[in-house]
């Protein structure tokens, strides 16, 4: 990046602090940054129980040599709870970037949390991983045991990893990860997902959506009011083709319909970009898709939505687009009332940055009307009509959140 172009992106963001307040479609004010972990933590990922707007905010902290799962209760204007060590074994966790410790709540208020951890193997380039479940019936103040969702922990080590965690509204619990278990002669790794219909207290044997995926990019879930089930991945075409696809299952994951691609992009890659979809169902049913993309005309973020199951997809919309853009996080949020949050990193200097907007109900999105925000890895997540946003400062969690009413 040149002096010039750098200076205008300075001075743009100036324009965007500046006029924010008067900007149609800016989004509604967020109280102050409070600090949720002071150091050693990675990227965030967080949940909100709608029923008690009490927010949970899960990560991988780690502290001489040892990494943990670390979970804090946020109640409705309440600072945030002493962090909790999820994991029952010390040090059963560790830190990545596209594999965060994942957090869900279920409709009965029970905590959910997923994680790996990494195991290295001599004579191979990358460590094992297990992928690892624990749940608290008590709204995160205790967490049972943990125990082990993929269903070939006493086989050859394999990586299981990648993940992402859905509770349907009659309770049952998805689990999505990246797999390794048929090794390098396999086309690239599985997706696959295992169900728990008892609170988390176990899970079904593990089943099999795609098997020709980009190895190290999340995989990422939505459910939409009519019970639908939707499933997010970077796939592997032929000609190292690296572009997003969606599956769509009307039984949680029984079955499957066939892969669609969000949008052509076409981006040749024989690498693996780092970089994972988000995904969100809108309480009139339509879904919302954002994702990175390095297509050498226009690499950036971008955004499409889908109103037929994701059948088809509407023409893909640019959330950030530059001469490069290198590969970023983006998350999407949807509350009751139709509004829709979106955040996504801006990593086009050597400062640390990232936007978020709103977009009220049938309004467009606009990235215009972002607005920007020191640090990292941002997450969003809905409580009711208020929302939590969380992101990484260095190595502090920080949030912030909508006032009550």
């Amino acid at each position: 990046m040149n002096a010039s172009h750098e200076a205008a992106l300075v001075a743009a963001a100036a324009v965007v602090v500046a006029g924010c307040a008067e900007r149609p479609g800016a989004p509604p004010e967020l109280g102050a940054a409070v600090v949720v972990a002071e150091a050693g933590a990675s990227n965030p990922t967080l949940a909100a129980d709608p029923s008690t707007g009490v927010a949970y905010v899960a990560w991988v902290g780690t502290r001489n040599g040892r990494s943990d799962v670390l979970l804090s209760t946020l109640e409705p204007g309440a600072a945030p709870a002493e962090p909790l060590r999820v994991n029952d074994i010390p040090g059963d966790a560790a830190p990545h970037l596209q594999a965060p410790a994942a957090v869900a709540v279920g409709p009965e208020g029970n905590v959910y949390v997923a994680w790996t951890n990494s195991t290295e193997v001599e004579g191979r380039r990358f460590p094992s991983s297990n992928l690892r479940f624990a749940r608290s019936t008590d709204g995160g103040l205790t967490f049972a045991p943990a125990l082990t969702v993929n269903d070939d922990a006493d086989g050859p080590p394999a990586s299981h990893t990648f993940h992402d965690v859905a509770v349907a509204s009659d309770g049952t619990v998805v689990v999505s990860w990246l797999d390794s278990r048929l090794g390098d002669d396999a086309p690239g790794p599985d997706v696959r997902i295992a169900t728990s219909t008892d609170g988390g207290a176990s899970f079904s044997p593990s089943r099999v959506v795609d098997r020709h995926t980009c190895p190290c990019c999340r995989t990422a879930m939505a459910l939409a009011p009519d019970g639908s089930l939707y499933l997010a991945w970077r796939e592997l075409f032929p000609g190292d083709v690296r572009d997003i696809v969606i599956a769509r299952s009307s039984d949680l994951g029984e079955t499957w319909a066939p892969p669609v691609r969000v949008a052509a992009d076409d981006w040749v890659f024989p690498g693996c970009p780092h970089a994972g979809p988000s995904l969100v169902v809108d309480a009139g049913g339509t879904l919302h898709v954002a994702w990175y993309t390095g297509r050498p005309e226009a690499p950036g973020l971008y955004y499409t939505t889908s109103s037929d199951g994701a059948s088809s997809f509407a023409p893909a919309r640019p959330l950030l687009t530059d001469e490069w853009v290198p590969p970023s996080q983006v998350t999407l949020a949807a509350a009751p009332d139709g509004q829709l949050w979106a955040a996504w990193e801006d990593r086009r200097s050597a400062d640390a940055a990232f936007r978020y907007l709103a977009r009220g109900p049938g309004e467009t999105l606009d990235p215009s009307s972002a607005l920007p925000q020191s640090g990292t890895s941002p997450v969003l997540a809905m409580a009711g009509s208020r929302t939590m946003m969380a992101w990484l400062d260095g190595s502090r969690i920080l949030l912030r959140r909508s006032p009550p009413g």
